[in-house]
């Protein structure tokens, strides 16, 4: 297993009432990645950081990084407020067709070919406001129509059990499966994110369980959460135990790919959340290979001082 990081991490954060640490151009988050011990790529978000391959190719060359997926933004135009790929106007869908295929070419011209989305726009706040089937419908379609536009591109779906909606549309792992599925292209999988599942259904591992028994392609965001909602915390630091359980699963799958953190450093700085991040994994892996300290020995030795 490989670790990357979230570059958007790096700079400006904004929570619902503040922000948090300054804006600072996409070179320059790549090269505090690459400071990092153990980090070994970058998720890159299109279009809000970088929209061709020249913008960053050098910058990662000189630092040794790969990019490990491209991940497009489909929340964040005006256009999005009521939903993007479930939207029922017609030229809404097609601007996210084009967003996705933009991240499609990027993510070629990169080498990366793997594309990873969150659409969180499509859901709902409250009842009788959707007619969910037709809402299901229009996903399949505009997902299935950007995959087959870009056959060398696997298109990851990534679940999500609320915000900017109150419930989304891919609101668990088992809801992206089931989208994957009836898109029924080779390439569309999932993008499972640990800390998602654990504010959902309390455990990583059985969820993730779903999703290697679908076959699917897939790829791994990691953090952790407290119970009811995704605060994209470090990996382990409240569920040690069920992230260790989640990773004993990987490698039972013998998984070689990418363990991309997901974590929010509004009052901490961004290098050393995203180094405890590793340094946790990297310790409940050895224990779970049985040369490692105690488990919550480990944990302690990695976790910064966060206050």
């Amino acid at each position: 297993m490989r670790h990357a990081v979230l570059t958007p991490f790096f700079g400006r954060l904004r929570d619902r009432f503040a922000e948090y640490h300054e804006p600072i151009p996409i070179g320059e988050k790549i090269r505090r990645a690459a400071g990092i011990p153990g980090v070994e790529g970058v998720e890159l978000i299109y279009p809000d950081e970088c929209r061709e391959a020249v913008e960053v190719r050098e910058t990662l060359d000189r630092h040794g990084l790969e990019v490990a997926a491209v991940n497009v933004n489909l929340k964040g135009e005006p256009a999005f407020q009521r939903g993007a790929l479930s939207s029922p106007d017609p030229a809404v869908r097609a601007r996210a067709l084009e967003l996705i295929a933009g991240a499609q070419r990027l993510a070629a011209e990169l080498g990366c070919y793997r594309v990873t989305c969150a659409p969180l726009a499509d859901g709902y706040d409250y009842s009788l406001q959707t007619d969910y089937r037709l809402g299901w419908r229009r996903t399949v379609e505009t997902f299935g129509e950007a995959s087959a536009r870009a056959p060398e591109i696997t298109l990851h779906i990534e679940h999500k059990p609320a915000d900017p909606r109150t419930r989304g549309l891919v609101d668990t792992a088992s809801k992206a499966v089931r989208l994957a599925k009836d898109i029924g292209l080779p390439n569309v999988g999932v993008t499972f994110n640990a800390g998602h599942a654990l504010c959902t259904d309390g455990t990583a591992a059985a969820p993730f369980a779903e999703v290697l028994a679908s076959g699917l392609p897939y790829y791994v965001h990691c953090g952790d959460a407290a119970n009811g909602w995704d605060w994209d915390l470090i990996a382990g630091s409240h569920h040690p135990w069920q992230w260790a359980e989640f990773l004993f699963y990987l490698r039972e799958a013998r998984y070689t790919g990418w363990l991309t953190a997901d974590t929010f450093p509004v009052r901490q700085d961004a290098m050393e959340v995203f180094a405890a991040n590793i340094c946790l994994t990297n310790k409940i892996l050895a224990w779970l290979d049985g040369r490692g300290l105690p488990m919550m020995e480990a944990l302690a030795q990695c976790l910064p001082p966060l206050a």
